[in-house]
């Protein structure tokens, strides 16, 4: 069906055919999980078109998105205006799209509605692990555009009261219940990877590609596997508001305190994951 060259030459058919039968492929995870990497290996795949933050890049809508779940029709027609043409373009090209941008966690139904046949993958990182890289970032911590959007408590007197640990410890609870929700109606629509696994057993690694659609894999998977990519990196003319920092010891390093912190909010969770807390 997709036999044009251009977006501008789809005919109502094809469209119709393109809602109803093509299946772009979204990483939903919490950021600071691997994202970044994952779409490092997928965007030299022939057959992939892979985006890590797509433009527009929705920064400023998880938190909405995340509060806001009963506003189905706005949330469906922002996913439609920011993405639909760009996936489309994939599409005519016969290329599998994939994004593995954070902010459309929050989207996933109204992706879902819209391309019944699509695809996720819930991309899992220790809560340590991820807390710390967040740290590191500055997030929930910095004065930026980024900010504005990050999930937050509706409580604001609560959510002020946390440390920056605590609130990315609930980031970390509140994401992944919210994918667990969702991936529990749409089991079929999911497979579930450790950031963990795939990038130490080939095995995990190799199914992730297939299920994504890659049909070229690389020839030396073993080295791409230990790519580290998006490390937290502060330059000389970093703006004072973005509260980056070079120092927070590895979560088997965290004080007894900082660990009961974590625990609060993520124990039951990872415990159901696999994680050592």
């Amino acid at each position: 069906m997709n036999r044009f060259s251009h977006i501008h030459h789809v005919s109502k058919d094809c469209l119709l055919h393109f809602q109803s039968s093509y299946q772009p492929v979204f990483i939903l995870n919490t950021g600071r999980s691997g994202s970044a990497f994952l779409n490092k290996i997928l965007e030299p795949c022939s057959n992939i078109v892979s985006y890590h933050e797509a433009r527009p890049n929705l920064l400023m809508y998880p938190n909405f998105a995340y509060h806001n779940q009963k506003e189905n029709e706005i949330l469906g027609e922002v996913f439609k205006a920011a993405r639909v043409e760009l996936i489309l373009e994939a599409y005519v090209q016969n290329k599998v799209y994939v994004e593995t941008n954070q902010c459309l966690v929050f989207f996933c139904r109204q992706i879902l509605e819209l391309f019944p046949n699509a695809k996720f993958i819930h991309l899992l990182r220790h809560p340590g692990d991820f807390v710390r890289s967040a740290i590191l970032k500055g997030w929930h911590k910095n004065d930026s555009i980024w900010e504005e959007g990050r999930i937050k408590m509706k409580d604001e007197a609560e959510w002020n009261s946390l440390s920056q640990l605590q609130k990315l410890a609930w980031v970390w609870k509140s994401t992944h219940e919210f994918i667990e929700e969702f991936k529990s109606d749409n089991e079929n629509n999911f497979m579930t990877f450790k950031l963990e696994e795939i990038t130490q057993k080939k095995r995990k690694f190799k199914d992730l590609l297939k299920y994504v659609g890659v049909t070229d894999f690389g020839s030396n998977l073993k080295k791409e596997m230990g790519i580290r990519t998006n490390k937290v990196l502060i330059s000389e003319n970093e703006p004072p508001n973005m509260f980056k920092r070079q120092d927070f010891p590895q979560y088997t390093e965290w004080t007894a305190e900082n660990k009961q912190e974590l625990k609060k909010y993520t124990e039951q969770l990872a415990q159901q994951y696999g994680y050592k807390l």
